[in-house]
């Protein structure tokens, strides 16, 4: 029997079977004896690949009976090193799921560098998903959106790596979520879709969940009919009708119902979600669904509607905790209903919290989007000294700007006429790209 490190494979088979809590015949799977296994751990005779991946196998499936993310390899067996290896990745995987529960989101570079250096000399796809994939929680955490669409791409490329590992839709969730958060909702598509037809383990929930995102990624699309349609398949996977899953499946529909004009049909969607809150009391949700009826009212052109669902969300809005990840959102969406009957200073207030809000809870997609629509307040109102209060918030979000050459050519181009003292033409070709914000 040949060494590898300082123990056998016999007695690595041994090893790994105790600490997995199994006994000899349980991993014969009835198609090798439980004697067998005897003399292998006794190194009477040499374990072969064939009954290694039979052994690994019948593990494994033990670990998924039992609820267990622990996923062994043939080559866990045959190579003690490499199972050993495999104690150490667990360990960083635990120093990350300390962190998360800590919220203590930050990494230092020399840290990241030494795992990827761990994870490059050994080949261990399973060690290497989770680990990515906690990775890929911590920056969703710290709203690195960026980095995380990185790890959890590099976590389920390597997830795929074993065919025969479940759960790999969990991966593949959070990277759909990411590419909504980011506005990439085609590619969000793409991989629910893809989800759908090659997870047959899924559970019925998290179909509902797959669903439920193609329908927000055809929303922001303004495909409403598919997000409609996405929707209904949806909720039968849903049991628990008054589940925050349900609930936001009913405000989406009606977002969609609104952007069709059917307004009626809007209403009713939206009133069901409140019987739900109110049943349920979430409180701090429900002036969301209030926020999207204000929308719908203004779409109307419905003024005293508007004046009294924003009478109800003023008189409650302050029992709203100020953590409350939809706080900042309520502000924001209340400000429009301001803005309809002209309460300028109510809407400009509402925009001030909205971006206090989302500075304070570093979201900074949403802040982008709060400090444009103040800034285009102030100027469509010329408040010229509001404007250069927002010049050190507006400064620091331009020199975040990533600058390709399009956009290189663009500012020089700009810089180029404005030097020359054709200002018209700088106007009229910023007027023409920013025709063109927002693309989806």
């Amino acid at each position: 029997m040949e060494n590898q490190g300082k123990i056998t494979i016999g007695q690595n088979l041994k090893k790994i079977r105790k600490e997995l809590g199994l006994k000899q015949y349980e991993i014969t799977g009835g198609e090798i004896t439980r004697n067998l296994i005897s003399i292998i751990e006794n190194d009477k005779t040499p374990l072969y690949e064939t009954n290694a991946r039979i052994i690994s196998e019948n593990m494994n499936s033990i670990m998924e009976e039992r609820g267990l993310d622990i996923y062994i390899e043939p080559e866990d067996i045959l190579n003690p090193e490499r199972y050993e290896a495999k104690k150490k990745a667990d360990l960083y995987i635990e120093n990350f799921k300390t962190k998360l529960n800590e919220k203590n989101f930050e990494i230092e570079s020399k840290e990241l560098q030494e795992i990827e250096l761990f994870l490059n000399h050994w080949n261990l796809n399973d060690k290497k998903a989770k680990i990515y994939e906690l990775l890929g929680d911590i920056y969703y955490y710290s709203h690195d959106f960026d980095k995380e669409f990185i790890y959890l791409t590099k976590a389920l490329e390597c997830a795929f790596m074993l065919p025969n590992r479940k759960n790999n839709y969990k991966i593949l969730s959070k990277l759909i979520s990411n590419c909504i958060n980011t506005e990439k909702y085609k590619e969000a598509l793409r991989l629910g879709n893809f989800g759908l037809s090659s997870q047959k383990n899924m559970p019925e929930k998290v179909k509902g969940i797959f669903h439920y995102n193609n329908a927000l990624a055809y929303e922001n699309l303004e495909k409403f009919d598919s997000s409609i349609e996405e929707l209904n398949i949806a909720k039968k996977h849903i049991e628990d009708i008054n589940s925050k899953l349900f609930i936001k499946m009913l405000v989406l529909e009606g977002i969609c119902y609104s952007n069709k004009k059917e307004y009626d049909k809007a209403l009713n969607t939206y009133n069901q979600a409140i019987d739900i809150f109110n049943l349920e009391k979430k409180h701090d949700e429900i002036y969301l669904v209030y926020a999207n009826i204000v929308d719908l009212f203004v779409e109307k052109k419905d003024v005293d509607k508007v004046a009294e669902y924003l009478n109800t969300i003023s008189k409650h809005i302050s029992n709203i905790d100020e953590n409350s990840p939809y706080l900042a959102r309520v502000f924001f969406s209340i400000s429009d209903g301001f803005f309809f009957l002209k309460n300028y200073a109510s809407a400009e207030e509402c925009l001030k919290k909205s971006l206090y809000l989302a500075e304070k809870n570093n979201e900074k997609n949403l802040y982008e989007q709060y400090l444009l629509k103040l800034f285009n307040f102030y100027v469509k109102e010329n408040e010229k000294e509001k404007i250069y209060k927002l010049k050190d918030k507006l400064s620091e979000e331009i020199l975040n700007i990533s600058v390709d050459e399009k956009l290189s050519l663009f500012l020089n181009l700009i810089l180029y006429y404005l030097e020359h003292n054709d200002i018209d033409l700088a106007k009229q070709l910023v007027q023409e790209l920013l025709k063109k914000e927002v693309r989806k």
